[in-house]
């Protein structure tokens, strides 16, 4: 028997629909003015079991079909009126390298992989379902015209919750573990559940990141592509295609305002907080085995 479909993602769908709705307006508006900035919605998936491939295959047809794709290590300021998608990756499970890059590189779309230092050649994930993470000889044979590496930190803890040493420490030890193995420069950085604040901000750009990534959707580099800190929205193959196509829109960045609110009503007395999604978002149990 089908699992029941969460009442919260039919209630996030429909009024993701009547998001879209005002932002088609408001889109119009600005075309019948003259400006047609440019978009950029950056995706993030997790996981491509085998299972799942066709379904994302048939999400990168839509990707291709509706928007250009740009490597979000490099992307800068992007041409007036045109869509762009951003593709990435984290935790750097081994059905990226078995079952979504075969489907990326067959479109030569690029694509950006997080990757848990210290998870390389092991499983990871919630108790009872981890995952088989990459060993480091796979991660040096990815394709560098394809493939880009960003660090996820070296264990993957709810970095808000660490004293600020050892915050640092997850921040520098995962570059530099990482640089040391594939010989290259690792710029980017993705923070595990989505957990930043304003410190850990200042903290990658001590650390020597160029670019730092969340969970909260948004559109990118409308400030010229300088942008620090970029959003992103969640994507899994098993999305319905209304869904995925909401999100690949732009249709679900109203979810940071809903964060924000819950928070305040909460009774959230920083910014900090604020900032930072619910703990239940991130409240998983983890696992970690020697393949």
């Amino acid at each position: 028997m089908a699992s029941p479909i969460p009442i919260s993602r039919t209630v996030k769908c429909a009024m993701s629909v009547v998001f879209y709705a005002v932002q088609s307006l408001a889109r119009l508006a600005r075309t019948v003015a003259g400006k047609r900035p440019a978009r950029c919605m950056i995706l993030y998936y997790h996981s491509v079991p085998r299972d799942q491939r066709a379904r994302f295959a048939r999400q990168l047809d839509v990707i291709r079909r509706h928007s250009h794709v740009v490597d979000v290590t490099v992307a800068g300021a992007l041409a007036s009126g045109h869509r762009y998608t951003g593709i990435t990756f984290d935790d750097a499970f081994e059905n990226y390298l078995t079952e979504a890059l075969p489907e990326l590189a067959a479109r030569r779309m690029p694509s950006t992989m997080f990757v848990i230092s210290g998870a390389l050649g092991k499983s990871f994930g919630p108790a009872g379902r981890s995952e088989k993470v990459m060993t480091a000889e796979q991660l040096c044979s990815l394709p560098q015209d394809l493939v880009s590496v960003g660090s996820h930190t070296v264990s993957h803890p709810y970095l808000p919750e660490l004293a600020l040493d050892h915050a640092r420490r997850e921040l520098r030890d995962s570059r530099a573990s990482l640089e040391q193995l594939l010989q290259r420069d690792v710029s980017t950085f993705s923070f595990p559940f989505g957990g930043f604040s304003s410190a850990l901000v200042d903290f990658c750009r001590e650390a020597g990141y160029r670019r730092t990534f969340t969970t909260l959707p948004a559109f990118a580099f409308s400030a010229g592509g300088d942008e620090f800190v970029v959003g992103r929205v969640r994507v899994d193959p098993t999305d319905w295609p209304l869904e995925f196509r909401l999100k690949l829109a732009g249709a679900y960045n109203w979810l940071p305002w809903a964060f924000a609110l819950k928070r305040k009503l909460k009774g959230a007395r920083s910014v900090e907080q604020i900032l930072t999604k619910p703990a239940a978002e991130r409240s998983v149990v983890r696992e970690w085995r020697e393949n």
